[in-house]
């Protein structure tokens, strides 16, 4: 694992234990891990009774990933619900909160470092970001951005840091402005990057095909926060940041190819993917053909 991995999965796994003290858990059925230093997602599997989600001093979410129904005591007194698939929680921070299910229970939990918010309290000049408790409600936008998120923890997040830092950003600006307490005061920045900027940010692309890169990096050259600098560079470009960086990694792909001599895993890893599948699945998403029938063509 990833030094951040490393990092997070201490923070996540001290909850596991955790909720693993009650009897209704057991540490088995939790897994856990993170990708970005802002934002730590962990899926938890729940036997029908008692058990506990306990106080977390960060902004803490939860998507439901199966139906179930439970009862629980918040912040609107005691009720008992049918919960569907789906459903999302905005939690109360710093709070245990004990449930009885009368049903197994799947969801997962995400973990939002307070400095994600920040970050919009900046760039949108508002006083404060705390959010609004919302125990469960639907909101497909937001239950969207998690599934994502959720998806690519199961998938080892082959994405890499600079998509899931594009998502982070995304849910928590989608947060701030939708279910945050303070009022907007003042408009926020338009327009797309100066020519020179544009021009800083493709060669670190560039540079950092390879290997990881942060989004945060991309904003600080750019000098912009990172919301910002996601608006302005898709403004400039077309494309997002990640599907700017998918398009010259396929393009180093293709010119890596010519050389038969170099495999295709050699080819994948060089183009800054995870392996020859994940090469493979972006590859033909942009290409339409796999790079097995592009090198052939190439005969």
């Amino acid at each position: 694992m990833s030094f951040l991995v490393h990092q997070y999965f201490g923070s996540l796994r001290r909850m596991s234990e955790r909720i693993g003290l009650q009897p209704a858990i057991s540490p088995s059925r939790i897994s856990a891990s993170s990708h970005s230093p802002l934002l730590s997602v962990m899926e938890v599997s729940t036997p029908k009774g008692q058990w506990t989600v306990p106080a977390v001093q960060e902004v803490s979410l939860a998507l439901s990933l199966s139906n179930f129904s439970a009862s629980w005591r918040g912040v609107q007194g005691f009720r008992s619900e049918a919960i569907s698939e789906g459903a999302v929680a905005i939690c109360e921070f710093d709070r245990e909160r004990v449930f009885e299910a009368r049903d197994a229970a799947k969801f997962a939990v995400f973990l939002l470092r307070n400095e994600a918010l920040e970050q919009m309290r900046h760039e949108g000049r508002r006083v404060r970001t705390e959010l609004q408790v919302h125990e469960i409600f639907q909101d497909a936008t937001l239950h969207r951005l998690l599934d994502v998120v959720v998806h690519e923890r199961r998938g080892g997040f082959q994405s890499g840091p600079l998509f899931l830092d594009s998502v982070t950003t995304a849910l928590a600006s989608y947060l701030v402005r939708h279910y945050s307490t303070a009022s907007f005061m003042g408009g926020s920045s338009r327009g797309g990057m100066a020519p020179a900027i544009l021009r800083r940010c493709i060669e670190l692309m560039e540079a950092r095909l390879d290997g990881d890169l942060r989004l945060s990096e991309l904003a600080r050259e750019a000098g912009l926060s990172t919301s910002h600098f996601l608006r302005s560079f898709r403004q400039s470009t077309g494309k997002t940041p990640h599907q700017f960086v998918l398009q010259r990694r396929v393009e180093r792909a293709r010119a890596l190819m010519r050389d038969h001599r170099v495999s295709l895993t050699e080819v994948a890893l060089a183009s800054g993917f995870a392996d020859q599948h994940h090469l493979a699945r972006v590859f033909r998403r942009i290409a339409n053909m796999t790079p097995t029938d592009y090198r052939r063509s190439l005969q």
